[in-house]
């Protein structure tokens, strides 16, 4: 790990003052792993298992989703056989720690040492995230290799026309790896290529070198993947074909949000008044292709969901805003599994349940509040605000289909940066244009979580 010279002084480097975070995101995280050893995988967990013990014994991917968790889930099923899914569980605990010293770096480039170790710290006890590597989904996976491209991109950003090409081909490549892990990866890529433009060395071809250089690197890593798909798919297919799948849910009359899912009669209806006063009077749904192979399927899908947006174009609008509402609703997916699951120690207890429910409720919008004062008020350089921008444009693209909290993962570690900033840093003089957008975008923010307040009440009732 490295970060900005200002690391390297009397003080030490910058990983010794980590330790102290990373042992206490270590700890939480082994908690959390050990509350869900005894909780039988259902649902996409349960698909990612079969697909994974599929592919280490028959060699053979047919999976609708990038193949990168599978994957690691053959690799550890060779190893550990019967006891895969408790080693799994074990190395998203290493995986989420790994994650958070590469936060620490994140926040030290973006405002220092003392900075990059508060932002640490509150990516170790931050529950929404914790909470994942008890869960058998692909987001530790891929926080793990997307965090360290964040890093340094952040840190080619500090000097970018002293920079050589060495950051963006690593970070390309990484960004390819967790572009196999979570498909979603690619709407973030051309906001940071855009990024990367901007803040350039001035003239051509210094310009676009960067940029060229971070996009090439990413499809280079993913093409022979692409090519595979070819092959078997017999169409281009970059990644995966879970797009018509999320096209069916997300462009359509109805609403599935998995976060809230069990809470109501019909789980393709969401709860909450409010919510539905917002959707308004829904056309009749259309029903997915059913005939073809996998990849026709999935662009008929897609084809029918935007003819279907195109036929309904206010009704799309009003269910975008719930689905915003969505992505930044207070509930996460750890939440919503306490709510399903039946966890042992030390979750066992409704109080000890209800406790880390409420906590991880209140941490989604401090958090958000707290980072949006840091990248307005505080001092950053320009270039590290786009990135956050950049992602955060890459996020909301990649969950305007399918409003799940678990696409806002991405934005976190920059998230977990600024709002350290916010915290403990220097403010950058008298901004007042910058303050008045931060309380207009906090008001706004505060806006959008009332829809989700009848939810969240539900989901803790639920926990007791």
């Amino acid at each position: 790990m490295t970060a900005s010279s200002e690391d390297d002084g009397e003080e030490g480097p910058l990983w010794r003052a980590l330790v102290p975070p990373l042992l206490v995101a270590a700890a939480v995280r082994a908690a959390v792993a050990l509350a869900f050893a005894g909780t039988e995988p259902a649902g996409d967990e349960r698909a990612y298992l079969l697909l994974g013990e599929r592919l280490r014994l028959e060699g053979s991917y047919d999976g609708i989703w990038a193949p990168g968790y599978p994957a690691l889930i053959a690799a550890l099923g060779g190893v550990f056989g019967e006891a895969t899914t408790a080693a799994l569980r074990g190395l998203q605990v290493l995986l989420g720690t790994w994650t958070v010293g590469w936060v620490g770096v994140v926040g030290a480039t973006v405002g220092g040492r003392a900075n990059g170790v508060l932002a640490a710290w509150i990516a170790a006890l931050y529950l929404p995230l914790a909470g994942f590597s008890g869960l058998l989904f692909s987001e530790p996976f891929h926080l793990a290799l997307f965090t360290p491209a964040l890093a340094l991109l952040a840190g080619w950003a500090e000097r970018p026309e002293a920079a050589g090409p060495r950051r963006l081909v690593v970070a390309g490549v990484l960004l390819g790896l967790s572009t196999l892990v979570r498909e979603s990866t690619l709407l973030v890529l051309p906001f940071l290529a855009l990024w990367t433009l901007r803040h350039s060395a001035p003239g051509l071809p210094l310009r676009v070198r960067p940029a060229l250089t971070l996009v090439a690197c990413t499809i280079a890593t993913i093409l022979p993947w692409t090519l595979r798909n070819a092959s078997v798919h017999g169409a281009l297919v970059p990644v995966a074909i879970s797009t018509g799948g999320s096209a069916h849910v997300g462009l359509n009359a109805y609403d599935v949000n998995y976060d809230l899912a069990g809470l109501a009669d019909d789980p393709a209806r969401a709860p909450g008044a409010l919510r539905a006063a917002i959707r308004g009077p829904a056309p009749d749904p259309w029903a997915p292709a059913t005939e073809g192979p996998p990849a026709a399927q999935a662009r008929a899908n897609v084809a029918a969901g935007l003819g279907f947006a195109a036929r309904h174009p206010l009704y799309f609008l009003r269910s975008r805003a719930v689905e915003l509402v969505d992505l930044l609703s207070p509930l996460s997916f750890p939440v919503r599994s306490l709510r399903l699951a039946d966890p042992g120690a030390p979750l066992a207890a409704p109080w000890s349940r209800w406790l880390f429910a409420v906590l991880s409720v209140l941490m989604v919008p401090l958090l958000l509040l707290a980072a949006l004062r840091g990248a307005t008020t505080m001092a950053a350089s320009g270039a590290h605000r786009g990135l956050l921008l950049s992602v955060s444009a890459g996020v909301l693209a990649s969950a305007l289909v399918n409003g799940l909290t678990r696409y806002r993962l991405p934005a976190l570690p920059l998230l977990f940066a600024f709002a350290a900033l916010a915290i403990a840093g220097t403010r950058e003089g008298d901004r007042p244009s910058d303050a008045r957008l931060a309380a207009i975008a906090g008001t706004g923010l505060v806006l959008l979580w009332i829809p989700s307040l009848e939810p969240v009440q539900q989901t803790l009732s639920a926990l007791r």
